[in-house]
């Protein structure tokens, strides 16, 4: 049958209309959608299942090649055409393209809908752990991590022998990724268990991609607990064995991390050039995914000493991260406007946004961040005279950051606390001088140059007050020395 004429006899009638498309397609739409409504009433519910399984199969046949284009379609019609089954199938395929496309809720609705029409007897292991690390990957970002790590756990275990091993070394890394983002230790039993399952099936499939995925994973532990150097040279090994070959999404992500690595390190070329990568992958995504490399160039800019535009940069992803739903950007958007505002002594500006770090923090599971918005917060009520609600939030912040290794987090919050210290209407300097002492360790320790000259900076100062001259002289030439090296900006 041509439906040509009854298109033409249709549009002529005034109840469609054409849609430009490049050639040679041909589409229509409804003229107006009570027109569309009436019509698909009018239909027998068995007419309307038969037609809608014919739009699928047609889409299908006419359209070889483009079948990941076209599953979201597909899947509809033949969930309207009553075979949820097969719509199953091609849900998880339109959720993998979303995601390839960084169109993370668009991902996550396609996921969680193939996870509903599926039986819980249904024999396809595989099509069901695709769906449950896709709801994983793309909603950690904007929703509590905690159940997408049971449900990952409860399917490795029930059958992650007869599952495909490359989608079992993937549901494994992103169990090791959220509980090491909700604050797990490297101690912890659950996150090795996790770490050392990925690194086997990874070896023993032979799979690069699959090899290079826990090695990413532990540089990312690396960079959490301190180890800079070590950790960046791991993800940087990784991400070369996975770009372009693993899922864009991950890669995306891991080159974030990666670039805030470097940027602490002081290594700003490299941070820079990581940051290409990853503004690459962010050009095919949606907009949290260039949310994200926003955030990326901030980091870099505050560890430079780019203060204002860091702090412009932050507002800006902190914005613009409420308006989508991206409650794992606002974490990182408002702590670091908050840590720039405090660096330029505008501790009340700095106030809202650390709070609301904090707040999306508790809802995101994200302990790392929430452990630097804690003692930002104390730092924040100290300067403004509450020191008993500051010691709080700074032991709090302390006893976290100790107990999953997060040194960096522990430096960070030692290095405030003394500056509050320093700050005072009646300044403490040797309780001051001994937070410097010990941040500054932690940040040599790390080779956190910036974050150290910056200490360093602040320790002369402290030594100037305590009548100790020579040794703040030596102290402030060592930090410009090192402020030069690097080419901090917010050295005079």
């Amino acid at each position: 049958m041509n439906p040509i004429p009854e298109l033409d006899k249709l549009e002529a009638s005034g109840l469609i209309v054409p849609v430009p498309v490049l050639e040679p397609d041909l589409e229509y739409l409804f003229r107006h959608a009570l027109v569309q409504d009436a019509a698909y009433a009018s239909l027998l519910k068995q007419d309307r299942r038969t037609l809608h399984r014919l739009a699928a199969e047609t889409l299908l046949a006419t359209y070889p090649g483009r079948e990941r284009e076209l599953a979201g379609v597909v899947a509809m019609h033949l969930e309207q055409a009553g075979d949820a089954a097969a719509a199953t199938e091609h849900l998880v395929v339109a959720g993998e393209h979303a995601v390839e496309r960084f169109a993370n809720r668009e991902a996550l609705s396609f996921f969680e809908r193939a996870l509903a029409l599926l039986p819980a007897d249904d024999p396809r292991l595989n099509l069901r752990l695709r769906a449950t690390i896709g709801k994983a990957k793309v909603g950690w970002s904007f929703t509590a991590s905690a159940s997408y790590i049971d449900e990952l756990e409860r399917l490795v275990a029930e059958y992650g022998e007869r599952a495909d091993p490359r989608l079992v070394a993937d549901a494994y890394f992103w169990i090791a990724f959220l509980l090491r983002w909700r604050g797990e230790g490297p101690d912890s039993p659950a996150l090795r268990r996790a770490v050392d399952n990925a690194a086997r099936l990874g070896e023993k499939i032979g799979d690069p991609i699959a090899q290079a995925i826990p090695k990413a994973f532990l540089g990312l532990g690396q960079l959490f607990s301190g180890r800079l150097k070590e950790g960046t040279q791991e993800m940087n090994e990784a991400l070369a064995v996975m770009e372009g070959k693993a899922d864009p999404l991950s890669t995306a992500i891991l080159s974030g991390f990666l670039t805030m690595g470097y940027a602490r390190l002081g290594e700003f070329a490299a941070a820079e050039e990581s940051l290409e990568r990853g503004d690459r992958l962010a050009a095919k995504g949606d907009d949290i995914a260039r949310l994200d490399a926003m955030l990326a160039r901030t980091t870099i800019e505050l560890e430079r000493g780019d203060l204002k535009e860091g702090a412009a940069r932050a507002a800006a992803c902190a914005l613009r991260s409420e308006e989508l739903g991206a409650a794992a950007c606002g974490v990182g958007a408002n702590t670091m406007l908050g840590v720039a505002r405090l660096q330029v002594e505008d501790v009340i500006g700095a106030k809202v946004p650390v709070e609301r770090g904090f707040e999306l923090s508790l809802v995101t599971n994200m302990t790392p961040m929430r452990t630097i918005a804690r003692g930002l917060l104390g730092a924040i009520h100290g300067r403004l005279g509450d020191l008993p609600t500051a010691d709080v939030d700074w032991n709090e912040a302390l006893t976290v950051a100790r107990g999953m290794g997060d040194i960096y987090g522990e430096a960070v919050t030692l290095w405030n606390r003394g500056r509050t210290h320093a700050r005072q209407a009646e300044p403490d300097p040797t309780a001051a001088l001994q937070d410097f002492d010990a941040a500054a360790a932690l940040f040599e320790k790390m080779e956190a140059r910036p974050a150290l000259a910056r200490v360093l900076r602040d320790r002369a100062q402290t030594l100037r007050d305590l009548g100790r001259a020579s040794e703040a002289d030596a102290e402030a030439l060592r930090s410009r020395t090192l402020a030069m090296e690097l080419g901090l900006k917010d050295f005079s």
